[in-house]
């Protein structure tokens, strides 16, 4: 399997992160943002969208968007990751990956891009719900769902780590708790994730 992906911290670390779990060995190739080289030939041949990450498996297949990576990738070496039959289990697979993903993915943009009152704002004005009602559903439990390790504490980590280095989290002890204790897990050591925490 070949892994696109432009920054070590781009969404494409939850690709990283499950392969890493799973004992999956994968050719990382990144690719030049300044150049914009997800845009632009070769790349784009294989993904004329030019999103990140893509994946280019043995058989040529292609697919991008990280959620549906790492559904495939579990459907065949990781089914003890997932619960595809189960909804609920489902509907926290997909609000990781749109809902809280676009807020976190705007506030970790201002870090990359530099900030933007109005993206800040917008942001900030939704999120306090959100993270009311998650650190309550943390409340007790290590992990994100039947506190048993699944795909959604690699994704529900991803998006509260953006959140954690902005200050998002500081009055929530049991995400901030979260967080910090996920970044432990050896799968996910391999890919320095004090490097994003502390930066």
């Amino acid at each position: 399997m070949k892994l696109y992906h432009l920054l070590e911290y781009d969404r494409s670390i939850k690709v990283r992160w499950l392969a890493h779990e799973l004992g999956i060995d994968f050719e990382q190739i990144t690719l030049n943002v300044s150049q914009m080289a997800h845009l632009t030939t070769p790349f784009s041949e294989l993904n004329p969208y030019g999103l990140i990450p893509t994946i280019e498996k043995e058989n040529g297949e292609t697919l991008f968007e990280a959620a549906a990576i790492c559904l495939d990738i579990c459907r065949t070496e990781g089914k003890h990751l997932i619960n595809e039959a189960d909804i609920k289990f489902m509907q926290w697979l997909f609000f990781f990956a749109s809902s809280l993903d676009t807020l976190s993915g705007l506030l970790i943009s201002l870090k990359v891009f530099g900030e933007d009152e109005s993206i800040r704002a917008f942001a900030q004005r939704r999120l306090p719900h959100k993270l009311k009602a998650m650190e309550k559903h943390l409340a007790g439990q290590d992990y994100w769902y039947k506190n048993e390790f699944s795909l959604l504490d690699i994704f529900a980590w991803q998006n509260l780590a953006y959140l954690y280095i902005d200050g998002q989290l500081n009055d929530y002890p049991n995400l901030s708790a979260y967080v910090e204790k996920l970044a432990k897990r050896p799968a996910l050591e391999k890919l320095n994730p004090r490097g994003l925490l502390y930066s």
